[in-house]
């Protein structure tokens, strides 16, 4: 029997009605005792919260084949009330979208709304597909059109053969979102003919979601060829179009078609093969994004085509395709100074900067370098091949000059000259970036003393050489020797005893409760009784404690590594602990930090003292002050190591005795206990400081 698009649909789906209906009447005839409703229809499924559709209840559906495809997992059909997914049980079946085919078995909760686990599956007629809903892209991201054969009109972005797949895959922008298109068939005899054009789709709603039920992104499935329709063709020849300059993406212009693809012309900065490219034009510079993989060479003159979306400080350009339309040197790099970098107007353009070396850090492949130049300290980060370090020979204190790819973060932005970026960091091309100016001082007091060190064990062997010579004395020699090696011994024992006792009460102090709480909300978010609101704020403190367990493992970590037993590797790791610390908390951070530390050595427990004083300063600004924002300043002075914390909040009276000032307290104490001293000075709506002096000559003894 053949179904017109006019009567089939309406018709097959109104006689499964019937049909249900007699079916049902029976059911209820046959099976009274055991009282089982049978669900007939897809929009009574969906109305199942996930827990009674986990039950298994009965269905019994009728419907028209919107999307069948086994490569996609992804079985749809369509009744007169809504769409429905139809879970792979394995049976050997396979439909053509307008078949209309009859399903019998029990609801399941789905990954995201309720389906339908069939039983069987049998075809009873041919029609047509349901008339396609309008839709935007709201409706879409809101998730209530999952399953549901829509329509949707955009602008392409992308168009390609999906690999090793039997569809198109193409990518669609439309009113302000995105979403993925699998079509089986294009309109067009090559995919990047597709590119610009404005099309008309039809297809079946499959949201895509995570583990905890939550929409990510939206495709369509495409059943037919001719759901595709163009509506508006893309240029012939897009490279014919004028050429853009860089500077004049996103800006005004009354007869811009926003939305469409552009072309720009410029020299290549930084290349990474599948991913992007920066060009240049002289006077501004571009992120291009794009999948091509040809390889290009710094200095090669490039056309792009592209979309133009915001980035973000400059434009970047999206779904970008290329070209090679001439060679020419490397370009050079403009001199910069941070605090023009912060200004923005080199964003995104190969800059070179001057900075000393405060440390070296890596996350994931990437390796990065944290300078400090005057008052600004900028990162500047290398993509390497794993357990690559080109930076290994690199040593603290060094004077740098790096090249790259200059990046801000604008942090939150005014009008005026006066307005400067939250930060701004260097994207390297490669090691050679890098230049060293000046190794860091070679006559440092480590140095001083190893040499004092090899001078003692000279002197050792000569006194050696006469107790050889003298018997007697060299008895009594290797007496005392072998007992000071065991006092030693002993001594070292205890030390790391107590440096092990030290280690498990911080495990215990920080960490214990944390993980109590981290248990507690983990039983609370799993009683099943609770409203799903409620879960969700014990899920985000849970997220809140397991962040707050990182940061305190980090820091205990930190404080325990004899790699940063130095005054130099304290600053450095006090200022980016307070910089994120800060940001974190929406408060300004100004950094006042000294070029240079002396070579002092600082042993965990006085790293460790000094930061839980430190960061209880911070706290202290953080919660009481009312800051906006927050000075941290760093140097050492005749043998002493300075530490303020100065903020422009509420201030208070430093008389006062409430129980809120027994952080105060604690802070006195702790420096009291390794020799130095805490002052903190405060009137109310004037700001507090607090400052920490730490007698570094002596540690080092």
């Amino acid at each position: 029997m053949v179904w017109s698009l006019a009567s089939g649909w309406k018709r097959g789906i109104a006689f499964g009605l019937v049909a249900g209906g007699v079916l049902a009447r029976a059911g209820v005839a046959a099976g009274a005792e055991t009282n089982v409703t049978v669900l007939r229809t897809a929009a009574a499924v969906r109305q199942l919260s996930p827990e009674e559709a986990a039950r298994k209840v009965p269905v019994h559906l009728r419907g028209v084949v919107t999307f069948f495809n086994e490569s996609l997992f992804s079985r749809f059909i369509q009744d007169e009330t809504a769409g429905i997914y139809l879970y792979d049980t394995g049976l050997p079946v396979h439909f053509n979208p307008g078949q209309i085919v009859e399903v019998r078995g029990v609801t399941g909760p789905g990954e995201y709304a309720p389906i339908v686990v069939p039983e069987s599956i049998a075809l009873v007629g041919t029609g047509s597909l349901p008339p396609p809903r309008p839709v935007t892209f709201e409706q879409l991201a809101s998730g209530q059109e999952d399953s549901q054969f829509v329509e949707i009109a955009g602008i392409v972005r992308s168009a390609y053969r999906a690999e090793g797949a039997p569809y198109f895959l193409v990518h669609l922008a439309t009113g302000g979102g995105r979403l993925s298109v699998y079509a089986p068939q294009l309109p067009v005899a090559e995919p990047e003919q597709l590119v610009d054009a404005t099309v008309r789709v039809r297809g079946v709603c499959s949201t895509q979601f995570n583990r905890q039920r939550q929409l990510f992104a939206i495709r369509l499935l495409v059943p037919r060829p001719e759901d595709v329709v163009v509506e508006i063709p893309a240029p012939a020849d897009p490279y014919e179009i004028p050429v853009r300059p860089l500077g004049s993406l996103l800006q005004f212009t009354p007869q811009e078609n926003f939305g469409h693809r552009v072309r720009v012309v410029g020299t290549v900065t930084y290349h990474e093969p599948g991913r992007m490219l920066f060009l240049d034009d002289g006077e501004h510079g571009l992120e291009v994004q794009t999948r091509e993989k040809s390889p290009l060479q710094l200095g090669d003159r490039v056309e792009a085509l592209g979309f133009p979306a915001r980035g973000e400080y400059t434009p970047v350009l999206q779904d970008a395709v290329f070209r090679k339309i001439g060679s020419g040197p490397v370009p050079m790099p403009v001199r910069v100074t941070p605090d023009e970098a912060l200004k923005g107007t080199f964003d995104c353009r190969l800059v070179r900067v001057s900075g000393n070396l405060l440390d070296r850090a890596q996350h994931g492949p990437e390796r990065y370098l944290v300078l400090q130049e005057g008052e600004s300290i900028f990162h500047a980060w290398l993509n390497t091949a794993a357990g690559e370090d080109p930076f290994a020979d690199l040593k603290n204190g060094s004077r740098l000059e790096v090249t790259g790819i200059c990046r801000i973060e604008p942090g939150e932005w005014r009008a005026g000259e006066e307005w400067r970026a939250k930060a701004f960091r260097l994207l390297l091309r490669s090691a050679a970036d890098v230049a060293v100016i000046r190794a860091p001082p070679w006559w440092t007091l480590r140095k001083v003393l190893w040499m004092a060190g090899a001078l003692a064990c000279v002197a050792v062997g000569a006194f050696a050489w006469v107790a050889v010579l003298q018997r007697q004395v060299a008895e009594r020699t290797r007496q005392l020797e072998k007992q000071i090696q065991e006092r030693q011994r002993a001594e070292r024992k205890q030390l790391i005893e107590q440096e092990r006792t030290r280690v498990a009460q911080d495990l215990h102090d920080e960490l214990g409760a944390a993980l109590t709480e981290v248990s507690m909300l983990g039983t609370l978010a799993r009683t099943p009784s609770l409203p799903a609101e409620q879960r969700e704020r014990y899920l985000e403190q849970l997220t809140d404690v397991a962040r707050r367990l990182v940061s305190i493992l980090d820091e205990i970590v930190w404080a325990v590594n004899p790699k940063y037993d130095s005054v130099a590797s304290l600053a450095s790791y006090y200022s980016l602990f307070a910089q994120r610390f800060l940001n974190l908390a929406g408060i300004a951070c100004r950094l006042e930090v000294a070029e240079s530390f002396p070579d002092v050595p600082l042993d965990a427990r006085v790293r460790h003292s000094v930061f839980l004083a430190f960061r209880e300063a911070l706290n202290n600004a953080v919660r009481h002050s009312g800051a906006s924002e927050v000075r941290v300043a760093m140097a050492a002075r005749d043998g002493w190591l300075h530490i303020r914390v100065c903020d422009n909040g509420c201030g208070f009276a430093v008389g006062d005795n409430a129980p809120a000032r027994n952080g105060l307290a604690g802070m006195h104490e702790r420096l009291k206990q390794l020799g130095g001293a805490c002052r903190v000075q405060s009137v109310p709506g004037g700001g507090t400081t607090v400052e920490f002096r730490l007698p570094i000559q002596e540690t080092a003894t």
